[in-house]
């Protein structure tokens, strides 16, 4: 029983704020965390400073209008000035095999934006320099997750198109462009709406090869680090097993010495005192900022529930957080989720789009090729 006197439980966050959800989106916290002023540095904690804590990104915004309505628009279609996307290449691929092509009697809007077509180029060819690496794209909060089935599996972007392709395909995206500020804190919803000083915007950051294991989800509350998580919940990793000896997890107190010295109250400028960060740990025990989140349940818990985490911390003296991974027993229970399960696309259409059938048999025979099953995808039903 709960001791007489003491505060009860909460059951659920309170619902974010506009302060909240226009701090975590990215422009308002990138500059932060790079080019980093060392004097205002929490040395402390650091064993070596570091100037840029986040990986090197590119902001595109304003966003042209057409654009928006686009993302918005019904069905998968590339823009007439972005036509090659990296989904339809393959080993025998001819030079115009990587075209995304579109029916001339199709009676659907067409869109097409060389202005931004370009700003993308130059940004790509900015951060890729003379090699081929590639980007990842995302909106003012969100990447195109959901998505990635469209694009062999992956973020990866080396063409203007494959940024098209999956932020149009991705339902993450739509709700930034059209939901961001629903169900917010009582008088700061504007459902449907933006408030006066917003924008939107694009964001392309170079492409890493980011270990799924090293991804990390961190919970914030009241400036304290109070609790890690795996990044994603479906996977067991061996490396990531919690000490035999019962001591703090070595990936937890690397987090929380990088928490302490670059993040504690310089997100926000310390206004915003509870949200989530993402962070990638690499192999030089280096902590990178991947993004920022709002604290509250319109971001996944992941292995903890929302009820354990408004309560962690309440009236306790400062405490390390605990980091949560996968283990045996959870795997072994079936207790594990995969948060993108119900983003998949039908087997058919990944089978088109690597450009086998999904058997044994390569000869496709009368297997439509990708471009022409997408053309069916954006006409009107005939139903």
């Amino acid at each position: 029983p709960r001791p007489s006197g003491s505060p009860a439980m909460m059951t659920t966050p309170s619902r974010p704020t506009q302060d909240d959800v226009l701090a975590c989106q990215f422009s308002s916290w990138y500059r932060s965390f790079r080019n980093i002023d060392k004097s205002a540095i929490n040395n402390s904690t650091a064993r070596k400073t570091r100037k840029n804590v986040t990986f090197e990104s590119i902001v595109i915004k304003p966003l042209p209008h057409e654009f928006l309505e686009y993302l918005k628009s019904d069905g998968v279609r590339l823009p007439d000035c972005a036509t090659k996307v990296s989904s339809c290449m393959n080993d025998n691929a001819t030079p115009d095999d990587d075209e995304w092509e579109t029916d001339s009697d199709d009676e659907t809007t067409s869109y097409s934006f060389p202005s931004l077509t370009a700003q993308i180029q130059t940004a790509l060819d900015s951060l890729n320099g003379d090699r081929d690496l590639g980007c990842m794209p995302k909106m003012n909060w969100s990447s195109p997750r959901d998505a990635t089935w469209m694009n062999q599996g992956s973020l990866k972007c080396t063409k203007v198109g494959d940024v098209y392709l999956l932020l149009k395909s991705s339902e993450f995206v739509t709700f930034d462009v059209e939901r961001a500020f629903d169900d917010l804190a009582e008088d700061d919803s504007i459902t449907g709406g933006y408030p006066d000083c917003f924008s939107h915007e694009l964001v392309l950051r170079k492409w890493c090869n980011l270990h799924p294991s090293m991804e990390f989800r961190c919970f914030v509350r009241g400036h304290d680090l109070v609790a890690i998580s795996q990044r994603h919940p479906s996977k067991f990793y061996g490396h990531l097993q919690p000490p035999v000896d019962g001591s703090a997890h070595p990936c937890a107190e690397m987090i929380s010495s990088f928490f302490a010295t670059y993040v504690r109250k310089r997100f926000a400028d310390g206004r915003v005192s509870s949200y989530v960060l993402d962070v990638y740990l690499d192999s030089q025990e280096r902590v990178w900022v991947v993004d920022f989140n709002v604290w509250g349940s319109r971001t996944d818990g992941l292995l903890y529930t929302w009820e354990e985490l408004v309560n962690l911390g309440e009236g306790e003296v400062e405490r390390e957080p605990e980091l949560r991974v996968v283990t045996k027993d959870m795997k072994s229970s079936h207790l594990t989720y995969d948060p993108l399960s119900s983003f998949r696309g039908p087997t058919d259409a990944v089978n088109l789009m690597r450009g086998t059938s999904g058997t044994t048999d390569h000869d496709l025979g009368d297997i439509p090729t990708f471009q022409d099953f997408m053309k069916q995808c954006v006409r009107p039903s005939e139903m």
